[in-house]
């Protein structure tokens, strides 16, 4: 029981003790990017049981990446159809919708014993492909426009993937032997990301705290909204995969880079839209850990199962 409950509670215990602590939340930022580095070490752990020929594209990838620009796009221009007073919301949603997927999304899918080549290989594909649409995007939705960006997110990319896949793989080549310490190495990325959800949810609190003024009742609906993208990235992401690659998919349209987000909607929407990608850190997070124990809990039947025959 313990045991199936320990690595949920790494995720849900940090979002609550960070709450307690704003002051750390700048450690997300410039200069320190402490979450940046944590996540760059978690792909390389992640990537050191894979080999080069799991890192190729497949059709599931392209599908993947299609919807999660329309996921973003559709709900965008319904809402300016039907509610065009409501431009932050319709802006939220927009956000919500057509954010990549996070480096992270590959860590979870390694804790759950699946295809973590195919999930590195999304990433990939997820943030290149966003940040180009982003290109015309952006200036039709909020009427600015920049490449700076898209530049950072090539950056970003090459720094998260190319560079820890590379490492991994030349790791992998010359000391093979560490393959022999994989459970470790995965307990080990779980802390690390533990680390990042603290100070993601101080950064959160931060932000809370920076704007006192918003209402009550707005904060609730935005927050609402995103509950109801993320329950419907993870379920859309399930429907649209074949049956052996379901947890995957589900996992890379669902577990969101909602940093990069932040970033953008900060500099070319509101607060409140910002606040509502912060809720999502929140929900992607608490939906992580429910798969997590529910995936323990099962991997303990079938030991006890075993043990009895």
């Amino acid at each position: 029981m313990f045991r199936s409950l320990l690595r949920p509670a790494m995720i849900v215990v940090p979002l609550i003790a960070g709450w307690f602590f704003p002051a750390v939340g700048p450690l997300a930022l410039a200069p320190y990017h402490v979450v940046r580095i944590t996540l760059f070490l978690m792909i390389f752990l992640a990537a050191l049981p894979i080999r080069f020929r799991e890192l190729r594209p497949r059709r599931e990838h392209w599908r993947l990446l299609a919807v999660n620009l329309l996921m973003g796009i559709l709900p965008f221009f319904l809402v300016r159809a039907f509610l065009p007073t409501h431009r932050e919301l319709a802006l939220a949603l927009f956000f919500l919708g057509i954010t990549p997927t996070a480096a992270a999304s590959s860590v979870v899918i390694a804790l759950l014993n699946c295809r973590v080549g195919f999930a590195l290989t999304g990433f990939a594909i997820s943030n290149a492909g966003i940040a180009l649409a982003m290109l015309p995007l952006l200036p039709l939705t909020t009427g600015h426009f920049t490449a700076e960006f898209a530049l950072d997110a090539a950056r970003t990319i090459l720094l998260l993937i190319a560079v820890p896949v590379a490492s991994a793989m030349l790791c992998r080549r010359f000391a093979p032997g560490i393959l022999r310490f994989t459970p470790q190495l995965r307990m080990l990325s779980l802390s690390l990301w533990s680390v990042s959800i603290f100070i993601l949810a101080a950064l959160a609190r931060k932000y809370f705290l920076e704007h006192p003024g918003e209402s009550p009742a707005r904060l609730a609906v935005f927050a609402a909204a995103s509950l109801l993208a993320c329950i419907l990235n993870f379920s859309v992401g399930a429907l649209i995969a074949p049956r052996k690659l379901r947890r995957e998919c589900s996992q890379l349209l669902g577990q969101k880079n909602t940093i990069f987000s932040i970033c953008l909607a900060l500099a070319y929407a509101t607060p409140l839209v910002a606040l509502t990608l912060t809720c999502y850190i929140l929900w992607h997070n608490l939906c992580n850990a429910i798969q997590i124990c529910r995936y323990d809990r099962r991997r303990q039947l079938r030991r006890r199962r075993r043990s009895s025959l």
